[in-house]
Formats: structure tokens, C-alpha cells, sequence
């Protein structure tokens, strides 16, 4: 008889899968362990042990957790369990602990400019990246790796400021950082905004000609909010307005509350400073303050350099 493939067994016909799932049983004491606490008989387990499996069979890979981007599972990101009472037994399928971790952090970005598939970002990522990357001494995975430590050492007191050319990761890696502090719920299970600032600069400037009530709870948000990332900082539409009502409203105030904050960008600091004097005197004793202290919050500059870690 030609055998079948079903999962990880050779079937030759029902009785051979029913043996293969009381062995598989059988191999895993905590879920025998588990069925005889919860009143089992022998006969029991053998008339539901297809149900049974089921649960094995989660136990068995989930015990080896690839994550949830490379789950394999049938049920991907559930796991099934099962229940005993009044000699029936019943299954049923539940979030897996990764999802429930997932769901989790991801409730704490209040606002999330970057792709979905950036969560399953994490900095041990970057050791690999070192090794496969090292093409010269301005790589920029280095730069990360040098950002990265500025940021372990100095997460609870400095701002961490970077500056490189388009697709050297900065993005990516700023990401990443916050990402670690859900998780590992540094601070707490605190709100945090990742945001793009061109867009949600355009935004408030709109809002403070249209709807004062929205303007003035958005900029709050960004001015108080524990953790916040300004993703491509020098880029949004300038004007003296924008400087002074939005940009400085919001750097001013977390400096005085020491609340963290993370910058990427493509201009220096000296840059943003000359970008925001607007081409006038006042702007620039106004600009000057406001790259002053920022400079005093991140006490250096982190310089990617130009070359792209993406191709």
C-alpha cells in the first residue's frame, strides 16, 4: 500500500495514525501529566486522542517558538487547548503568548509612521548585520551599532540624534529602539509616537487654522508623550510659524520635562539651524535656541554618513 504524507506521519491506514498519536503522547509527560490531573482515564485519552494531538502537536512546535513572522502552523499565532468535564472533552483555539506580547506593545504606539513589518524588528538583528555588512570603516551598520550603545547607556537620561543620507537605516533603527523599550517595557508600559514629521508638521499646521481643539491636543501629545520619535527632522515645510508654534513648542517642552526623544535625519544639527533661520535675523537668534537645546538633550551628534545599508 502506497504510504501518505499527513504532517509528520507515514500513514499506512487509521490505526497506524492513532498509534503514531499515543506515542506522540505518550513522548510528551507535561501533556499526559496535564490529562490524568484533570481526571483522565486510559480509555478516555484513547477515545479523544485525536483531539488530543491537536494539543501535543502545538506544545511540540511552540516549544521551539520561530516567532510569529515565521510561524508555519496550520493555526498560525493560536494555539489549541482543550478542556475536560463530564467525560467530554473539548478543544478550542487561543491567541498564542507571542501574539498576546505582540498585541501588547503595539498598543503602546500611540501613533506608528513606519511599516508593520518593522515590529518584528529587534536589536540583536543589528549583530548579524555587522557581520554581513562591514564594507568599509563610514559603514553605516557600524554607525547603528555606535547609536545603538549611545542609546542603551543613555535611554533613561540624553536624546539620541541621527544624521545620514537616505537609506543608511536610521528609520529603521530608531524603530527598532522603541521597539525595544515596549518589550522589554523599560520605561514602563508607556504611550510612545513614532512619527514622520513632515506629515504630522503639515498636519498641525493645518489644524491651527481649522480646528484650534484638535491643534492644541495633538501638539501635546507629541510635547508630552514619555517616548517620542521625530523621524526626518528638517524635512517638513519651514516657516516662523512652524518653528516657534509647532517645532519649538514641541522640543521645549520635552526638554523641561527630560522626556526621551529619538531624531533621524539628513541634516546636521548646524544645518537645521541655518534651515530654520528662515532667512531673517529674529529666526536665527530663534533657531540658535532651539538647536542649543536640542545639542544639551542628545550631547552628540550620530553621524551615519551617506552610504546606503539598503540597496
Amino acid at each position: 500500500m502506497e504510504k501518505l504524507k499527513m504532517g509528520e506521519f507515514k500513514i499506512d491506514s487509521d490505526d497506524s495514525i492513532i498509534q503514531q498519536m499515543k506515542e506522540a503522547l505518550y513522548a510528551c509527560p507535561n501533556v499526559l501529566k496535564r490529562c490524568k490531573q484533570m481526571g483522565m482515564t486510559d480509555e478516555v485519552i484513547d477515545d479523544n486522542i485525536i483531539k488530543i494531538y491537536e494539543y501535543v502537536r502545538d506544545v511540540n512546535y511552540c516549544r521551539k517558538c520561530p516567532g510569529l513572522k515565521m510561524c508555519k502552523k496550520d493555526n498560525a499565532y493560536l494555539n489549541t487547548t482543550f478542556t475536560y468535564s463530564n467525560n467530554i472533552v473539548e478543544t478550542q483555539l487561543v491567541p498564542c503568548k507571542e501574539l498576546l506580547k505582540r498585541v501588547s506593545f503595539e498598543r503602546q504606539f500611540t501613533v506608528k509612521d513606519f511599516p508593520d513589518e518593522w515590529l518584528d524588528a529587534r536589536v540583536s538583528d543589528y549583530d548579524e548585520l555587522v557581520r554581513t555588512n562591514q564594507k568599509n570603516g563610514n559603514n553605516p551598520i557600524i554607525k547603528a551599532m555606535e547609536a545603538l550603545t549611545f542609546y542603551e547607556l543613555n535611554k533613561e537620561t540624553r536624546w539620541v540624534y541621527m544624521r545620514g543620507g537616505n537609506r543608511t537605516g536610521k528609520s529603521h533603527l530608531a524603530a527598532t529602539m522603541v521597539i525595544d523599550l515596549a518589550k522589554k517595557e523599560i520605561k514602563g508600559k508607556v504611550p510612545i509616537c513614532f512619527i514622520d514629521f513632515s506629515k504630522r508638521v503639515r498636519e498641525l499646521n493645518d489644524l491651527s487654522r481649522k480646528n484650534q481643539d484638535e491643534f492644541k491636543k495633538k501638539l501635546d501629545l507629541y510635547s508630552t508623550v514619555p517616548v517620542l520619535v521625530i523621524d526626518g527632522f528638517g524635512q517638513e515645510f519651514r516657516s516662523d510659524y512652524i518653528r516657534d508654534a509647532i517645532v519649538n513648542e514641541i522640543i521645549s517642552s520635552r526638554s523641561n520635562k527630560q522626556l526621551f526623544t529619538i531624531f533621524t535625519s539628513n541634516f546636521s544639527l548646524r544645518e537645521i539651524e541655518v534651515l530654520y533661520a528662515c532667512n531673517n535675523e529674529a529666526g536665527a537668534i530663534m533657531s540658535k535656541q532651539m538647536v542649543k537645546t536640542i545639542k544639551a538633550m542628545c550631547t552628540k551628534e550620530i553621524e551615519f554618513g551617506d552610504i546606503p545599508l539598503f540597496e
